[in-house]
């Protein structure tokens, strides 16, 4: 399993792993006066250039996929039906996945999770199953985790991060009964760069049971820019 330089991905073989692509934003971005009728598309592209680059045969994509929550927007069934046609495509469901199943040729997992090459795969907004608890890792999106900071005039500046957080073995064990002690939560970065969250600056719960029942050291988590950069411990910001 690899991080992917400058880009919110992980890889582990020949198999890519996104969260968060949001497609079908358009009508969102219409409601807020933004008229760009080709974002999902170029997201696609995008998509498409790191597939082709590391040679990628199969995306698992970590929950909401396109940003309706109750429908599938022709935006998202395009672009699925397009990238069915290049590689294998998984989708384990997000709180925006409603009506997913209705795309053809693609592989749906419950928004509990699901195991691969021994990570713990969901997208953030359900308890993960209790087989996904005894991984080495568990890779969640949903947070869209982003660090914000000020600069010396005042200005601030926000962009993507990946984060990596211990086990609260106490906590761990008052909700599953068997775990793998050496557990580590990975938050993915969303793909779309529209959604975000400042997770340093905010005092709102966090998204998702995990992190809201602080099942996992987020305050004390190490933070990781997209170029690789460690900018240390999450409490450090």
């Amino acid at each position: 399993m690899k991080f992917i330089y400058n880009a919110p991905a992980l890889l582990i073989k020949k198999t890519l792993i996104v969260g968060d692509t949001h497609f079908g934003m358009e009508r969102r971005l219409r409601a807020k006066g933004i008229f760009d009728e080709s974002f999902s598309m170029r997201l696609f592209e995008k998509l498409k250039e790191v597939i082709a680059e590391h040679n990628v045969e199969h995306v698992i994509f970590l929950g909401d996929v396109k940003e309706e929550i109750t429908i599938v927007d022709r935006k998202t069934e395009e672009v699925l039906d397009k990238l069915s046609k290049i590689c294998k495509v998984t989708i384990v469901r997000g709180n925006h996945d409603g009506g997913i199943e209705k795309i053809k040729d693609i592989e749906i997992h419950p928004a509990e999770g699901f195991v691969f090459e021994n990570l713990g795969l969901l997208h953030g907004h359900s308890w993960p199953s209790d087989e996904l608890m005894e991984c080495e890792y568990i890779v969640m999106g949903h947070q869209h985790p982003m660090i914000s900071s000020t600069d010396t005039i005042g200005k601030k500046h926000s962009e993507p991060v990946w984060i990596i957080a211990e086990p609260d073995k106490e906590k761990i064990k008052k909700r599953y009964k068997k775990f793998n002690e050496k557990i580590k939560l990975i938050l993915l970065p969303a793909f779309n760069p529209l959604v975000g969250f400042p997770i340093n600056f905010s005092k709102k719960d966090q998204l998702g049971p995990l992190l809201n029942n602080k099942l996992f050291k987020l305050n004390h988590a190490i933070i990781f820019l997209l170029d690789g950069t460690c900018l240390g411990k999450l409490n450090m910001q």
